[in-house]
C-alpha cells in the first residue's frame, strides 16, 4: 500500500546498513588482530573462505524463506508463513552441524589447502577453531534477520547488528590485548557479539511481538 520511492527508502535504507555492520565486524578484527603480526594477520584471512561458506548458509535459506514469506503474508497466508520460518531456521541449524563438524575434524588440511604456512598455521588454528564453532550463532542470524525484514522488522534486524558490531569493537581490544588472549581473544569477542544478537533476535521472536512464528510445531 506504500508509495514505491518511500518504500524502498523505509526497508532498503536498513538492510543497506544492516550489510555494512556486518562487514564492520571483520574490519575491526583486521585492525586489531593486525596489531599482533603478520602471521597473526595472515591467520584471520586464511580463515574468512571458511566463515563465509559458513555463512552462505544462513543466506541461502534467509533469503529464499524471506522472499517466500513475503509474499505468503501479502496473501494472509500466516500459517504458511510460520512454517517457512520454522523450517528455515531449524534447517539452518541442521546444515550448519553438518558443515561445522567436518571443517573442525579436518581443520589443519583445510587450511593448508587455503594456502597455511607452519609459521601461520598456531594462529590460524587458533582462530579457526573457535570462530568455526560459534559461526552457528552467525547462520542463526542471518536466517533470521532475513526473515524480520520478510515482515518489515527492519530496523529491529539493524539494531540487532548494531549492537553486536558496537559490543565487537569493544571487546576486541580487552580480549586481545587486556586480558592477553591474543588471536584467540579476536574470535572470541566476535562469537560472543554475535550471541548477544542471537539473544535480542530469540527475545523478539519468542515476546509474540513479530507477526511470523518460530517453533518447532511448524517445521515441516
Amino acid at each position: 500500500e506504500e508509495k514505491i520511492s518511500v518504500a524502498l527508502l523505509k526497508f532498503g535504507l536498513p538492510a543497506i546498513i544492516g550489510f555494512l555492520i556486518t562487514a564492520i565486524y571483520n574490519f575491526v578484527d583486521g585492525i586489531f588482530v593486525g596489531g599482533l603480526g603478520t602471521s597473526a594477520m595472515g591467520a584471520a584471512a586464511i580463515a574468512f573462505p571458511i566463515l563465509m561458506v559458513i555463512a552462505g548458509l544462513g543466506l541461502t535459506l534467509g533469503n529464499g524463506a524471506a522472499s517466500y514469506i513475503s509474499r505468503l503474508l501479502g496473501e494472509g497466508e500466516r500459517e504458511q508463513a510460520n512454517r517457512t520460518a520454522s523450517t528455515a531456521c531449524f534447517g539452518t541449524l541442521f546444515l550448519g552441524i553438518i558443515v561445522i563438524i567436518p571443517s573442525l575434524i579436518f581443520l589443519e588440511p583445510l587450511l593448508r589447502v587455503l594456502g597455511a604456512t607452519d609459521t601461520i598455521m598456531p594462529y590460524a588454528k587458533a582462530y579457526a577453531s573457535i570462530f568455526i564453532t560459534g559461526s552457528i550463532l552467525n547462520i542463526i542470524n542471518i536466517t533470521m534477520e532475513n526473515i524480520l525484514r520478510s515482515e518489515g522488522s527492519v530496523k529491529l534486524s539493524m539494531y540487532s547488528l548494531l549492537v553486536g558490531a558496537v559490543l565487537n569493537i569493544i571487546l576486541d581490544p580487552i580480549f586481545i590485548y587486556t586480558i592477553g588472549l591474543g588471536i584467540r581473544g579476536a574470535a572470541i569477542a566476535t562469537v560472543i557479539s554475535q550471541a548477544v544478537t542471537t539473544i535480542i533476535i530469540l527475545v523478539y521472536f519468542s515476546s509474540g511481538k513479530s507477526i511470523v512464528k518460530i517453533s518447532t510445531k511448524y517445521l515441516k
